[in-house]
């Protein structure tokens, strides 16, 4: 998920983990596409690609490692989240709910 030639966080190196375009990493984080494509170890990117990376960490912990385990979560409709996908609220730029229901996971707190 990192550069090796910057040790940034990379918007495409995201991408290919959450198995989404590019774009939709854009959204997520409040840019735009090409600006992102562009640059995607961009200083100006990384406070916003930390709550991805942040997420992503703490379900590979969740699912031992098994990127497969992870993806299917994240695409399966959830009923502690109004039964939507969590991958939905990744697409539609709106992390805080995602954000918090996955650090009650983390912690095996209800939610």
């Amino acid at each position: 998920m990192f550069n090796p030639d910057t040790g940034r966080l990379d918007a495409e190196r995201i991408a290919s983990e959450f198995n989404v375009p590019v774009a939709t990493i854009a959204r997520a984080i409040g840019r735009k596409a090409p600006g992102v494509c562009k640059y995607p170890d961009a200083s100006s990117l990384q406070g916003e690609l930390r709550r991805l990376y942040r997420i992503w960490v703490v379900l590979l912990e969740l699912f031992a490692d098994d990127k497969t385990n992870a993806r299917i979560f994240l695409n399966a409709p959830n009923k502690n989240l109004e039964n939507c996908a969590p991958i939905e609220f990744i697409h539609n730029g709106n992390l805080a709910p995602l954000e918090l229901f996955v650090d009650a996971m983390s912690v095996r707190q209800p939610t």
